[in-house]
């Protein structure tokens, strides 16, 4: 039985095995480079589907709050912090005698116990299910009766099959609609009926029961289109008065301060990838620089036996062909995975709304990752061929 030919790339991979030292701090380098690059561009890609559905699925032009509690709406919408705050109800009657007003809806946050669905406090929200615009367009399957007290809508991140109970203050609800993903703060929200919602808050804060009766804790607002928000705000001071103790939460302006704080995250991101690079390449050119005059005496008895220039440019590229892959495919590993266990605690800290890309992302990122972390080591391969070309076959030998 004859041998197998001795092929460039199978030469390739001998002299890369027979240094297994060099070679895994070859690979390493690759992987950690990787890896960061890849965790990174799945963290941007992660908020900036974030952002993207935060425009999509608020709604609401703007939003009526009680006078101080702006940032804690903020925190519910976008990072699920449990919080309860209460709105005089007459708030909004005020709101629904604006004309430009087209849409009004109220919503009751409640901070939940513990509950069995999650390990975490959650936000639980009541809302008027007849003038409801933000919740139903984005229930995973349409609820074709109205919202009864004794149920419940989940969000994405919630633990509960549809037709499943849920507990919350010694009361017992059914499941019977859940969101689509959303990145938000809904993920990790539970809406009932403002009826529901109320007996629930008067059992948290049995002291406060005559004040829930008549309160919400924000009124949701759509305007007409064309017109600004700020006049319907105005709109509302009127009806209500300076002293109404209300504050307003724009829309344009949340997005506007999500979509700044996101460009310059990623702008910064994008700084130390760069950086990152630079010093890989400066790493790998290193290390291949010395590997390069180690063998220089194999190369040029090479050479002396008649292999061409290309035939040594040949087996130099493909080893750092089959360097780069096999960092890249260990750095993009082992970076799906540090991606599933960052990427919800890290919108918390920067303050974003994140949502899990697609396959179709996650291919594409790695095929852009798998491309770079090949090309870096080729890159420190070809400077030092070039800079070894001309040197003297005998001279070579001799260092040898």
């Amino acid at each position: 039985m004859k041998p197998a030919p001795l092929t460039p790339t199978a030469l390739a991979a001998a002299n890369l095995s027979g240094r297994p030292g060099r070679t895994l701090l070859l690979v390493g380098i690759v992987a950690v480079f990787s890896l960061l690059l890849f965790t990174g561009a799945m963290l941007a890609a992660n908020w900036q589907a974030g952002v993207s559905s935060l425009s999509a699925r608020l709604g609401a032009d703007l939003l009526v709050v009680p006078q101080g509690q702006g940032k804690k709406i903020e925190n519910v919408l976008l990072r699920a912090e449990p919080s309860a705050f209460l709105l005089n109800e007459q708030v909004l009657e005020a709101v629904r005698k604006v004309p430009d007003a087209v849409s009004v809806t109220p919503q009751l946050f409640i901070s939940s116990l513990d509950a069995q669905c999650c390990s975490v406090k959650v936000q639980l929200i009541g809302l008027d299910w007849a003038s409801d615009f933000v919740v139903k367009p984005w229930l995973t399957k349409a609820l074709l009766h109205p919202l009864a007290d004794d149920e419940i809508i989940v969000g994405n991140y919630i633990v509960g099959e549809i037709g499943t109970s849920l507990t919350f203050y010694d009361t017992k609800f059914k499941i019977v609609g859940q969101l689509s993903p959303s990145g938000m703060g809904f993920d990790s929200s539970v809406f009932m009926t403002l009826a529901a919602a109320r007996k629930l808050a008067e059992k948290a804060d049995p002291a406060r029961t005559g004040e829930i009766e008549q309160s919400v804790s924000a009124v949701l607002v759509r305007v007409r289109p064309g017109v600004d928000p700020l006049t319907v705000s105005d709109g509302v001071l009127d009806n209500v008065g300076l002293k109404g103790g209300v504050n307003f939460v724009f829309a344009s302006a949340l997005m506007s301060d999500t979509a700044s704080k996101f460009r310059q995250l990623t702008g910064a991101m994008v700084s130390m990838g760069a950086l990152l690079w630079v010093i890989a390449t400066a790493i790998l050119f290193t290390v291949f620089s010395f590997a390069y005059q180690e063998r220089a005496a194999e190369r040029a008895v090479l050479r002396a036996m008649g292999a061409s220039l290309a035939m040594i440019r040949s087996l130099t590229t493909r080893e750092a062909v089959i360097v780069g892959v096999a960092g890249a495919v260990t750095g993009i590993l082992l970076g799906s995975c540090l991606f599933s266990i960052l990427a919800g605690s890290l919108a918390d800290v920067v303050g974003l709304p994140g949502l899990t890309p697609g396959f179709a992302v996650w291919s594409g990122v790695a095929a852009v990752v798998m491309l770079v972390s090949v090309a870096t080591p080729l890159v420190a391969s070809r400077v030092i061929l070039w800079r070894n070309a001309r040197r003297d076959i005998t001279a070579m030998i001799q260092e040898g």
